[in-house]
C-alpha cells in the first residue's frame, strides 16, 4: 500500500477518487479524514470549488458557524448564480450572528434566485421565528406554490411552532394523512 502525506500534495492516485473518499468519509462523520482527502485536490477548478463547497459541510457538520459562513459567503461571491451558497451563508449567520443578518442574506438572494422556493421558505422561517406571522404565511405559501413537498415541511419545522394551527386551517395538516 502507498502511503500518502498530505502536506505534500502528491498523489498517485486521480482527484476524483481523493474527492470519493473525502464525500465517504464526510458520511460517516470521520471529518479530519475528509479534510485531509480534500488536501490532494489539486488547485485548479473544479476541484477548487468541489474542495470548499465540502469545507462547507464539514464545517456545518462541525457546527463551527463563523468558518462555514466565511467559506459559503465567500462562494456566493464568487458563483452568485449557486442559491445553495445563499442559503449557506445565511444558515451559518443566523447561528453566528443574527436571524435579521440570515433574512437579510435572502432577501438579496432572492433578487438573484426569485422563483427559488427554498429561500421563501427559510424567509418564512425567519418571519415567523421574528413574529411577523403574516409575511411568514406569504412566503409559505409562495414557496408552496413553486414546490409542493414545503407544505410538509412547514407542518414539521419547529420555527414555524407558532404558525402551525393557521396552517392547518388551510388544510396543510392534511398533507401528513
Amino acid at each position: 500500500m502507498i502511503e500518502e502525506d498530505p502536506e505534500n500534495h502528491d498523489s498517485v492516485l486521480m482527484p476524483k477518487v481523493h474527492w470519493s473518499r473525502a464525500i465517504g468519509y464526510l458520511k460517516l462523520r470521520m471529518l479530519e479524514q475528509a479534510e485531509n482527502e480534500l488536501n490532494f485536490l489539486p488547485d485548479e477548478m473544479p476541484w477548487t470549488k468541489n474542495r470548499r463547497s465540502l469545507l462547507v459541510e464539514i464545517f456545518m457538520v462541525r457546527k463551527d458557524w463563523l468558518e462555514m459562513k466565511k467559506n459559503a459567503h465567500s462562494l456566493k461571491m464568487e458563483f452568485p448564480t449557486d442559491v445553495e451558497w445563499w442559503i449557506a451563508d445565511a444558515y451559518a449567520t443566523r447561528r453566528c450572528e443574527s436571524i435579521e443578518k440570515a433574512r437579510e442574506i435572502l432577501l438579496d438572494g432572492l433578487v438573484h434566485h426569485y422563483e427559488n422556493a427554498m429561500i421563501r421558505f427559510n424567509l418564512a422561517c425567519y418571519a415567523c421565528k421574528l413574529g411577523s406571522h403574516g409575511e411568514c404565511l406569504d412566503f409559505l405559501k409562495e414557496a408552496v406554490k413553486r414546490d409542493e413537498r414545503y407544505k410538509l415541511m412547514a407542518m414539521e419545522d419547529e420555527d414555524l411552532e407558532d404558525v402551525r394551527e393557521a396552517l392547518q386551517n388551510l388544510g396543510w395538516g392534511k398533507a401528513l394523512a
